[in-house]
């Protein structure tokens, strides 16, 4: 009998039971249930969004599961002390906002 499966082909169990897939390193925490760390869990992403991911969770002391939601940080730059002396220094001769801002800048048609 011919294999029946269409595409490509399951890499099986152990693949599926792998300590962390997709990218889902880094859960801390412990199983509320029996206290197993979570670092052990198997981890499954079910759906991603961006920098969102949608994660099953199967303990592996009591093999409960639950849902998990992972975001990724968003890189943020460092502020340079130029950027600060720059601030600072369109702050001393500044009198009124649009002395900082451009005129659609501040057109807010929205506000009441």
């Amino acid at each position: 009998m011919r294999d029946r499966q269409d595409g490509p082909r399951s890499l099986g169990t152990p693949y599926a039971y792998a300590k962390h897939m997709n990218g889902a390193e880094g859960l801390t925490g412990s199983c509320k249930a029996c206290g197993t760390a979570l670092a052990r869990a198997a981890v499954r992403e079910v759906r991603h969004y961006e920098e969102t991911r949608l994660l099953e969770v199967t303990c592996a002391g009591c093999e409960r599961q639950f849902l998990a939601v992972q975001v990724e940080a968003a890189a943020i730059d460092a502020l340079r002390m130029e950027d600060v002396i720059e601030a600072a220094e369109q702050l001393v001769w500044a009198r009124y906002l649009s002395d900082l801002f451009s005129a659609s800048d501040l057109d807010l048609p929205d506000a009441a």
